[in-house]
């Protein structure tokens, strides 16, 4: 049967781009990019799945490639295998325009000619590192007349900063590079230090977060959880707990110190010290990561947009990370610019508390204790993620609230509960007249236990609808910007249809939406059993099992047995 390859589309999904291919007689397990000038010299295998008869798609990640690697710098050709015998051992010999009538056979996929024009329209431009760099990834085709092949062109730009104009300021400037040069050198050298003294059969974990001030959510819950097993007998512990507030020259070194010493570090939010330290071969860096599933495109997921991360992003520097469900592994996979065979799907640690038999009995007394106005009323959580770049802006737009409204919409049956996102350090501004009703529990010590009070949970693109739906009650969507933060942040999959509950995009329509006292769960069941593989309190076991204890199976599959903890 003869061969032929046709390009019949082109398209993306945020940083992943599918060719779609009628294939003829094609190897549906043999796909590659080749570089054009020296085809079949270097082969980069592409995943394939089949679509349909002849048809197939490709899918390129193309910040996560090559390794942990973006697609390398090139022009290259899409072909299919297996390797031509002709090639085998001779690959230098051969240039592509000089052996048209062999590539016409169907080994290199060409593109229509007559749509050639589609080409410009499916390039792309990343921008990233503060818009001083740029990815760019465009299309055409060879100029060989008789084998006009598919192109596929890949390259990274760079400038630099504007020069200062002054004398003093370009003296400032210079200085201020030497200064960073010099930290990232003296780090770097201090993690040295303690890999020095490391044993390489050694059992010293590392609890480190660089978002919170102490140890709290799944960091906490597997600490607990590994001292309950007695395993403080068999590891030594050690701990840093930082935020931008708290962060100094020297408890950044003391960080250095105990990375280089540590054969385990576990963390559970960015961790930017990764850049310049860090070794996920000899160690096991392992991510924690503390959202479970929300919305916003995060990590490499962002790449190209507001808030881009570079090529050489911290995310990179994991040995493992882990999620809720199998069905997250690509999701984090894209997130940390990782393969998949590195993201284990042992379901978060801190679920283990949120559904420990008993504890809604005694968070509810706590907080009544604590807050006596909220006492024997339905309570309406409102956590929403904050606005801006990270920790150093953050916000929330209170204009969008009419608290007047709001209040009177509670009733004398109802509060309104604020739940600022850590990063945010300013209070709402409750009216001090209506704090009877609305109420800032900012200050209450565990989200989670918020969420075990609540009657109703209203949140807009935080993850925190994860563990909320483990509870099987309402949630209300209040995304005033959805137009707007999808642009600028992203979204991993369309708002309106995943969200586990009503959406409202005015003031209005979401007073209305909790004024309702019928609203359906349905939405958020559905996404439950899609984000959890486990629902149990067995989530920190499988960690220490999987990946402190022993090591992952190459596919980080978990036997999952599916139940909810009663």
């Amino acid at each position: 049967m003869s061969r032929r390859l046709l390009v019949t589309n082109l398209s993306w999904e945020r940083v992943l781009l599918h060719i779609d291919i009628e294939a003829v007689g094609a190897d549906p397990n043999e796909f590659y990019l080749t570089f054009n000038n020296r085809p079949y010299k270097t082969l980069y295998p592409v995943p394939a799945e089949k679509t349909g008869d002849d048809r197939y798609r490709l899918t390129i990640n193309i910040t996560q490639f090559n390794g942990r690697r973006q697609v390398p710098n090139g022009t290259y050709y899409v072909v299919n295998g297996p390797v031509p015998d002709e090639y085998v051992g001779h690959e230098s010999e051969f240039d592509a325009a000089e052996n048209a009538e062999f590539d016409l056979a169907g080994n290199i996929a060409y593109y229509p000619l007559e749509r050639i024009s589609e080409l410009d329209d499916a390039s792309r431009s990343f921008l990233y590192n503060n818009n001083r760099s740029s990815y760019a990834v465009n299309f055409a085709v060879s100029d060989n007349e008789n084998a006009p092949g598919f192109l596929m062109r890949t390259y990274a730009f760079a400038r630099g900063g504007a020069k200062p104009s002054g004398l003093r300021a370009r003296i400032s400037s210079k200085m201020k590079k030497r200064w960073t040069k010099l930290k990232r050198k003296t780090l770097k050298n201090v993690y040295k230090a303690g890999q020095s003294v490391r044993k390489d059969n050694g059992n010293r974990v590392l609890f480190a977060s660089e978002a919170r001030p102490n140890m709290q959510g799944n960091l906490k819950a597997v600490h607990d959880r590994m001292l309950e097993r007695g395993l403080e007998e068999q590891f030594e512990f050690d701990y840093s707990f930082r935020t931008q507030h708290s962060a100094t020259r020297q408890n950044a070194l003391a960080l250095a110190w105990k990375v280089g010493r540590a054969n385990i570090v576990l963390i559970d939010d960015y961790f930017a010290i990764l850049m310049d330290i860090g070794d996920r071969k000899t160690q096991r860096i392992i991510q924690l990561w503390h959202a479970g599933s929300g919305f916003k495109s995060v990590g490499f997921s962002r790449f190209g947009n507001y808030g881009s991360p570079k090529f050489n992003n911290a995310h990179r520097k994991y040995t493992y990370a882990i999620c809720g469900s199998q069905h997250l592994r690509d999701v984090y996979s894209e997130v940390f610019g990782m393969e998949r065979e590195s993201i284990i799907s042992t379901g978060l640690p801190r679920i283990d508390y949120f559904l420990e038999e008993g504890r809604a009995e005694n968070v509810i007394s706590a907080f009544d204790r604590e807050y006596p106005a909220a006492a024997g009323k339905r309570k309406i959580l409102f956590a929403p993620t904050f606005r801006g770049r990270g920790a150093g802006d953050a916000h929330y737009d209170y204009s969008q609230f009419d608290f007047d409204k709001l209040y009177e919409a509670m009733g004398d049956d109802s509060v309104f509960l604020f739940r600022q996102h850590h990063f945010i350090v300013d209070p709402a501004p409750i009216p001090d007249e209506y704090t009877d009703r609305l109420i800032d529990v900012s200050a209450f010590p565990d989200s989670n236990d918020l969420l075990l009070i609540s009657d109703l949970l209203v949140t807009d693109y935080s993850s925190i609808i994860y563990e909320y739906s483990l509870l099987e009650r309402p949630i209300v969507l209040f995304a005033y910007d959805l137009e707007l933060y999808s642009a600028t942040r992203g979204m991993h999959k369309d708002y309106r249809m995943a969200a586990p509950g009503p959406v409202a995009e005015d003031f209005d329509q979401f007073i209305a939406l909790i004024n309702d006292r019928h609203l359906d769960a349905g939405a958020t069941e559905e996404y439950m059993h899609e984000n959890f593989d486990f629902a149990d309190t067995h989530n920190s076991d499988r960690v220490i099992d999987n990946l402190i204890l022993g090591t992952p199976t190459p596919e980080g599959a978990i036997e999952t047995t599916w139940q909810i903890s009663q």
